[in-house]
């Protein structure tokens, strides 16, 4: 086993040959997960502190949340930065749990999302996934 000794007196034990991971520091914002393992990292802006732009998406996107400007405001902070399918996939979420109107999950909310940059792919794609 080998030793590898620290400022501070932290001692590390390892296997030779072994690529351990280890961390002597503070860790708070870290990510930790399994290969393979799906890791979402959300920005951290609050609802309140959307841009103009994203304001305009935000009051396009009430009529889908049933008028409601806090729930549209939500969605749009948690989607910032998500792949397409976790879009789709918050979609469904949405939709199951009646924040989204059956009514507009289709056609209505891939072109705010499309034209405003945030979801890319086409609307066959998004149709297939949105349930």
């Amino acid at each position: 086993m080998k030793e590898e000794k620290l400022n501070g007196g932290i001692v590390n034990h390892f296997e030779p040959g072994s690529n351990p991971q280890v961390f002597n520091g503070p860790i708070s914002g870290c990510v930790f997960a399994m290969p393979g393992a799906n890791v979402t990292q959300q920005t951290g802006r609050q609802p309140e502190s959307l841009s103009e732009k994203d304001e305009e998406v935000v009051n396009q996107l009430k009529p889908m949340f049933f008028g409601s400007e806090e729930e549209a405001k939500a969605f749009l902070v948690s989607i910032q930065g998500m792949k397409a399918t976790q879009i789709t996939d918050k979609v469904n979420q949405l939709v199951s749990e009646k924040k989204i109107s059956d009514m507009s999950k289709h056609r209505d909310l891939w072109k705010v999302l499309h034209d405003c940059g945030i979801y890319e792919r086409s609307e066959s794609n998004w149709n297939m996934q949105v349930k």
